[in-house]
Formats: structure tokens, C-alpha cells, sequence
């Protein structure tokens, strides 16, 4: 019998919720009248016409949201729940549309018999607060299902971040920047640091401007020649394009190495993820880089990076697992020297590699305290030129790199979280020094605020 009740409530939400949009204008185009038709078709419950109407505006040539909302709304009262499911989906992505597609899919969920996913769906619906009528009819589902709305998130103005602070050993101490990727052959035991800190500037997620600020340093025990500073900030637009959702911004990172000016490294990122499925979504990033020395010593490594990125994310539940493909292509000054009195070059080195990189990374939730993250990564690296060492031309130095890097950590409450990781790197260089084996074993603690 209580099952027989929600099925009933949840049936005249549907009807109520439903029916929101029918009366809704449409965008006037070459589809209206039988736009029109198909409505006035939905007004007397004869879903079957209706949905023939809303399929010959949409072939004339019709293809706007309210549309796609009264298909899937026809798909809805034919019990066609695949196809209403699928329209609906597509519209958590339309801000006008998100909270009534985040309900209608609960609805769907309900009629599969599938509760989590319908407890869900309810709970975003309820999240939302562009409808109090929504909102309400969320809250009541949820109540039938045996389930308590989560409290709505409000947008904080003012700063949330965290501060963390780790013990590492490394077996193989290595230049850790990229650029001046090199070997000590010794171990050693370091320190790490890192802050960050954000705020809203305007808005939030959904249409927002968002600034944070971040520091980190590296402290060696023995090889302080090898210690690394860090600071940066960034500012990201939040918005949407069609079924995308954008974070469009520009970064700035001071680096320090070995306690002095090293480089400076301004860039522009544009990021963008759209709903494949209710748990998968497919992720795309393009990031320009325009990266200058801060000391004269390293002004070979001026020049350009760009970074071109395409992964999906696969989602259940809590966990969740995403990959990727990156390409890097540099455009470095790299380092020449000429014979004294002439145009011959003597020696060069070049800075500038193409990379590719795929990557595998996962995340699971152990129980209500643990965590755990499973990292691999595999990267090759071609350098654009050759290199020229007491005027012999080498081979062009190609890098193999494995990386495995595992995670875990226990939140103690609701600031405090303690982790270890272990990371090992393995990379094959065909230049000399340029091969080794790398561990590295951390034990933190992170504090948010």
C-alpha cells in the first residue's frame, strides 16, 4: 500500500509539473502552427496527435527548448520513458529548463522502480531554487520516498580554500620542473606547504565570476638547491553555451627555484563539459600558455605552450573514474651558442618537445570517512629539433614516461583530513641522465576553511 501511495502522489506531481510548460509560448518560427496544434492536441490529453504535431514542427524546421520539453512531456504520458528520459536529460543543461528536467527525471526514475536514481534527481530539483513550486513538489516526493531533502547550498561571498601541509621522501631527487627535467641520483626528505583560497566575485556555478589565490613551496632537507616556490591566481568565468557548461578565465604563476626568480607563466584556459548520459560526461579543454624567464639564465625556455585536452568522466554513486588524452606542443627560444666571429651554432639544445598523454584516473569512496584515488599516466614527448653538442648534430631527444601514483585519506571532521599517497615514475630518455626511477612517499595533513 505505501508503495501504491508514492506511485499516486508522484503521478499527480507529474501532472501538475508536467503541465507547467504546455501553455508555455513558443519562439515563433516556421514550426508554430503546428506548435500549436500539438498543444492545443496536449490540452485535451491526446498525447498520441500532440507528439505527431511537435515531430512535424521540429522537421519544419522548429528546434527550440520549449519544443523539446512538450516531445518529451508527450513521451512522458505515452509511457515512452527512454525517449522522455533522453529530452529531459539534455535539458539539465538549459538553465531555464533545469529544474523542471531534474524533476521530470525523478518522475521517470519513480516509473522505472529505480528509487536511488529517483531520490536523486528529486534532491537536484529540490537544490534549485528558480521555482518555489518545484522546490515544494521535490520536497514532498522526497518525504514520500522515505528520503530528507539536502540542505540548499547557498553561495558564500566570502573566502573558502584550505591549507595543507606534508612529509615526503623521495628516492630520486629530479628537477621538478619539466622544462629542466634532470637527476640527482640521491635521496632525500622534504617538506611541503601549499594555501589556496577563492571567492564568488559575482554570482555562482551557474552564471558566475570566481577568483582564487594559491601558494606552495618544496623545502629539501640536504639538496636545497633543488627547493621550489609557487605563487598564482586565477579568475574563472562560470556560464553555459547551449548544452555546455563553460569556465572561461586566465591565470598567473610566479615560480621560484632554488630560492630565485625562475619563470613566469600567464596563460588563458577554456574548459567545457556537456551530460553524455545521467552519470558520464564528456570533458574539453584548451589552455594557451605564454611562459617568460624571470632570471636571464633560463631565457631559452621563453616561448609558447599550448595544451589541448578530450576525457570522459563515468560516475556511480560516489565513485567515479575519468580519462584522457592531452597534446602539448611547444614553441621555446631553446638554448643556442654560436662560434665566436660567426653564424655557425657550436651548441643547441632544444626546450620545445610535442607530448602526448593518456590518462587514467579514479576516484572511490571507501565508506563515510575513507577515500582512495588510483592515478596512471602514460606520456611520450618528441623535441621539434635535434641537438648540436661541440658542433655534432644528436639525435632528437624522445621521452617515455610511466607514471602510478595511488592515494588515501580519512576525513576526521569537517575541516580536517589526513593523507598518504605513494607516487612512482619511471621515465626512458633517449639523451643520457635523462632515464631513471622515481618513489616518492607523502604523509599530510589538510586543513579547509
Amino acid at each position: 500500500m505505501a508503495n501504491r501511495s508514492v506511485t499516486r502522489y508522484l503521478g499527480l506531481c507529474g501532472c501538475v509539473i508536467l503541465g507547467l510548460l504546455m501553455m508555455a509560448n513558443a519562439n515563433a518560427g516556421f514550426g508554430q502552427d503546428y506548435f500549436d496544434a500539438g498543444v492545443q492536441a496536449s490540452s485535451k490529453e491526446d498525447y498520441s496527435v500532440a507528439l505527431g504535431y511537435f515531430k512535424k514542427a521540429k522537421q519544419a524546421g522548429m528546434d527550440t527548448a520549449v519544443l523539446q520539453y512538450n516531445m518529451a512531456v508527450s513521451y512522458y504520458r505515452l509511457q515512452q520513458y527512454e525517449n522522455a528520459r533522453r529530452i529531459f536529460l539534455a535539458l539539465t543543461d538549459v538553465r531555464a529548463f533545469e529544474q523542471r528536467a531534474y524533476f521530470n527525471m525523478g518522475l521517470i526514475a519513480n516509473k522505472q522502480k529505480d528509487k536511488p536514481a529517483a531520490v536523486r534527481w528529486f534532491q537536484r530539483a529540490h537544490r534549485n531554487v528558480d521555482s518555489k513550486q518545484i522546490q515544494a513538489l521535490a520536497k514532498e516526493a522526497l518525504h514520500r520516498l522515505g528520503s530528507s531533502p539536502r540542505k540548499v547550498q547557498r553561495i558564500d561571498p566570502g573566502w573558502t580554500g584550505f591549507i595543507s601541509g606534508s612529509l615526503a621522501y623521495d628516492s630520486n631527487v629530479t628537477l621538478v620542473n619539466n622544462d629542466l627535467l634532470g637527476v640527482t641520483n640521491r635521496d632525500d626528505t622534504a617538506m611541503d606547504i601549499s594555501a589556496s583560497a577563492a571567492r564568488w566575485l559575482k554570482g555562482g556555478i551557474n552564471n558566475g565570476v570566481r577568483m582564487s589565490l594559491g601558494a606552495s613551496l618544496q623545502k629539501y632537507s640536504k639538496l636545497s638547491r633543488n627547493d621550489y616556490d609557487q605563487l598564482n591566481a586565477r579568475v574563472m568565468r562560470y556560464d553555459r553555451l547551449g548544452d555546455w557548461k563553460m569556465r572561461i578565465g586566465g591565470s598567473w604563476n610566479e615560480i621560484y627555484f632554488d630560492g630565485s626568480e625562475y619563470q613566469r607563466i600567464v596563460g588563458a584556459d577554456v574548459r567545457s563539459r556537456r551530460a553524455l548520459s545521467e552519470n558520464n560526461q564528456l570533458h574539453l579543454r584548451y589552455k594557451l600558455s605564454r611562459i617568460q624567464a624571470t632570471d636571464a639564465a633560463f631565457d631559452y625556455l621563453d616561448g609558447w605552450r599550448h595544451q589541448l585536452r578530450a576525457g570522459i568522466q563515468l560516475r556511480e554513486g560516489k565513485n567515479r573514474v575519468r580519462y584522457y588524452y592531452q597534446l602539448e606542443l611547444n614553441d621555446r627560444k631553446d638554448f643556442i651558442r654560436r662560434v665566436p666571429g660567426t653564424n655557425d651554432i657550436n651548441s643547441s639544445v632544444s626546450y620545445s618537445p610535442a607530448r602526448h598523454t593518456v590518462r587514467v584516473t579514479g576516484w572511490w569512496a571507501l565508506n563515510n570517512n575513507w577515500d582512495a584515488r588510483l592515478d596512471t599516466r602514460y606520456r611520450y614527448g618528441r623535441y621539434n629539433d635535434s641537438n648540436i653538442l661541440n658542433g655534432r648534430v644528436t639525435s632528437r631527444r624522445e621521452d617515455s614516461q610511466i607514471r602510478l601514483s595511488a592515494r588515501i585519506s580519512r576525513k576526521f571532521s569537517r575541516r580536517w583530513t589526513v593523507d598518504g599517497q605513494y607516487t612512482y615514475t619511471n621515465n626512458d630518455s633517449n639523451i643520457d641522465r635523462r632515464s631513471y626511477d622515481r618513489s616518492i612517499v607523502k604523509v599530510g595533513v589538510t586543513r579547509s576553511f
